[in-house]
Formats: C-alpha cells, structure tokens, sequence
C-alpha cells in the first residue's frame, strides 16, 4: 500500500543516544511530506489532464462518426438529385424524341435530318449520365478522403494522449522510489547530511 504524506512523522522514528538530531530529521521529514504531497496533487492533476484528453479523444471519435454520416447523407442526396436530374432529363429527351418521330411520320422527306437530331439527343443523355456518374464518383471519394483524415487526427490525439499519461506515470513511479529511498536510509540509520546553519535554512513550504 502507497504511504501517505501524513504517515511520515518524527515521532515515530527511533531515538537513541547518539542518533540524528531531532530538529533536523524533524525538518527534514516535513520537507519530504511536503513534496510527497506535491507529488500526490500532480499525480492527481494528470489522472484529471489525461481524463479529460480521453473525453476530448471520444468527442473527435464522435465528431468523426457525425462527418462521416453527414458525407454519407450528403452523397446519397447528392447522387438521388443527380438521379431525379437524369431522370427528368431523359423524359424530356424521350419526349423530344418521341415529338421528332412524329414529325417524321409527317415530313418522310426529312427523314435523314430527323436522324441526325436524335443521333444527337441519345448522344446529349449519354452524356449528362456520364457526367452524372463521373460526378457522383468524385463526390465519394473525396467523402472518403475527408472520414479518413478526421479518423487520422483523432488516432494521432489518443497516441499523443497515451505517450503523455506514460510520461506523467513513469514521473510519479521515479519520485515514489526516491522519496522510499530516503525514508529507507533515515530508518536503517545512515548518516545525515551535514545540516545548515540556523540562520542558512531554506524556509519551511507552505502547504
């Protein structure tokens, strides 16, 4: 179980005769409190940063799935207008045609220019349908082009996401064994570090 800032106390520690003075181990325990806290309150800070880099990747995922079936809406009403438009269009050629045969039923005479002005109504519905598909075609692709880029900055957020919680894990994991390195010495009895001067010492953080 991790220890807690207010587990590190002089009073518990052993005194002996010849040991380390009572006021410097003292200063020093609530020096090591003091940043074990801090520790805690950044390791707090990340968890809230990466919780809030994880809503920020789902609103990208969200956004994504709503630009990709806002195309897919977009298309289908851009290839059912293209449809209606060629569908209109060929009625109003057949219509042409048909009109053309009739005349031609009443000017035989003519029947060589009649064919020449339906060669060019088929050839005018060939293409506006091609034109209709080349259209429709293009409009698909940049549809997929447009969903694969958004998915690729929502993947590069998670990645950039997950690199940074790391960083922040394998900090905490670094102060954690340092501050268990120091508190281990001062109980096994190592020698202390000359203490400063009265006059020298660093003022007591502030919580």
């Amino acid at each position: 179980m991790p220890i807690t800032p207010e587990e590190i106390n002089a009073s518990k520690l052993p005194v002996s005769v010849r040991g380390y003075q009572r006021e410097a181990t003292e200063e020093l325990l609530k020096r090591v409190a003091w940043d074990y806290r801090q520790v805690a309150r950044a390791q707090k800070t990340a968890a809230e940063e990466a919780e809030q880099l994880r809503q920020r990747v789902e609103e990208l995922e969200a956004e994504a799935e709503s630009q990709r079936e806002l195309f897919a809406r977009e298309q289908i009403d851009r290839r059912a207008g293209l449809e209606r438009e060629l569908k209109e269009r060929s009625q109003e050629l057949e219509a042409e045609v048909e009109q053309l045969r009739s005349r031609l039923v009443e000017h035989e005479h003519r029947e060589e220019l009649t064919r020449v002005v339906l060669a060019n109504a088929q050839r005018s519905a060939r293409d506006l349908r091609e034109a209709a598909k080349a259209e429709s075609e293009a409009l698909l692709k940049a549809a997929r082009r447009r969903a694969a880029e958004i998915e690729a900055e929502a993947r590069a957020a998670l990645t950039h996401s997950s690199s940074e919680i790391g960083r922040l894990q394998q900090l905490e994991n670094d102060l954690k064994a340092q501050l268990r390195r120091t508190l281990e010495s001062l109980l096994d009895g190592d020698a202390p570090a000359a203490a400063p001067a009265p006059d020298q010492q660093a003022p007591l953080p502030v919580d």
